[in-house]
């Protein structure tokens, strides 16, 4: 029973995280649909900025997370205004290669920047010790964070629903002539994604690196949220939750009855089957084409 729980309850923490994240890949999507390869740069960028303040100032935590989110989201508006801006229209591919490129920059500089190579993140608030759920033990403050990212998520997903912003984002990736022709900014709309989505990706790393350590291996939770985002459906946003916790549970139950190491190639074998037998996700728009 234990282990039944561990997976499930861990699942669904660990895929609390990856709809957060997950939320951020898909409103870029949404908007401009761009694959941003750089996502997990801007999430690792934004908890060593934390990281890195609170073990040398005395400043609140909200002060350093709201610099560090103010960084890492404009500097995602400034991505797309100078380099991702002339891809939008063009093949995929384009776009793609440029946050690669962007992502392989912005880790030399950040290892350039930040030399030590691990930080740790406390947010003043979060409840020590342990929880036990039907016989499994779980750290309190790794599900305060879950519930956080839960809450946060869900809370966006409506804004995006039942808000005129959502809906000028939804006219802008489906058809970006006609929304200009109705009033809409398009330029602003496409800004405002990519920085809010970079915002997304900063909470995550912040949130991510308080209950573990902060170093490289949060941009590894960026590429199992990828598959994450397919499962969901690229351009649903309501799906990042799906994706997010459908991924979550499947390394919980790989963690727990499988082991650890696994997890990453159990994800990917998902997404493969996924890509091969449901290429829109499962809340993702079907594809109609005329033969």
């Amino acid at each position: 029973m234990s282990e039944l729980t561990a997976a499930v309850i861990g699942g669904l923490t660990l895929g609390a995280i990856y709809s957060l994240v997950t939320l951020g890949i898909v409103i870029i999507f949404r908007a401009t649909e761009t694959f941003n390869f750089a996502h997990g740069s801007f999430m690792l960028l934004a908890a060593l900025i934390v990281g890195r303040m609170q073990s040398g100032s005395r400043l609140p935590f909200a002060v350093l997370a709201l610099i560090s989110l103010g960084i890492v989201g404009t500097l995602g508006a400034l991505l797309f205004r100078f380099a991702l801006r002339a891809t939008v229209g063009r093949p995929h591919f384009v776009a793609v290669i440029a946050t690669l490129g962007f992502a392989a920059v912005a880790d030399g500089v950040i290892g350039l920047v930040f030399p030590q190579t691990q930080y740790s993140i406390t947010i003043p608030g979060l409840i020590a010790g342990s929880t036990t759920i039907f016989g499994a033990t779980f750290g309190t403050a790794s599900l305060e964070v879950s519930a956080f990212a839960v809450v946060l998520t869900v809370a966006l997903v409506l804004v995006f629903r039942y808000t005129s912003m959502g809906v000028r984002i939804r006219a802008a990736g489906q058809n970006s002539l006609l929304a200009s022709q109705g009033g809409i900014n398009i330029n602003w709309v496409y800004l405002g994604s990519w920085a809010l989505a970079c915002v997304l990706a900063g909470i995550a790393g912040i949130t991510y690196g308080t209950v573990n350590s902060v170093n490289s291996g949060i941009e590894d939770l960026a590429l199992l949220a990828f598959p994450a985002a397919l499962l969901g459906g690229l351009d649903s946003i309501p799906g990042s939750l799906i994706g997010g916790f459908g991924i979550g549970l499947v390394g919980g139950f790989v963690s727990a009855y499988i082991g650890g190491d696994y997890v990453t190639v159990v994800t990917y074998l998902v997404l493969l089957a996924v890509m091969l037998f449901l290429p829109q996700g499962i809340a993702g728009t079907r594809s109609v084409r005329r033969v």
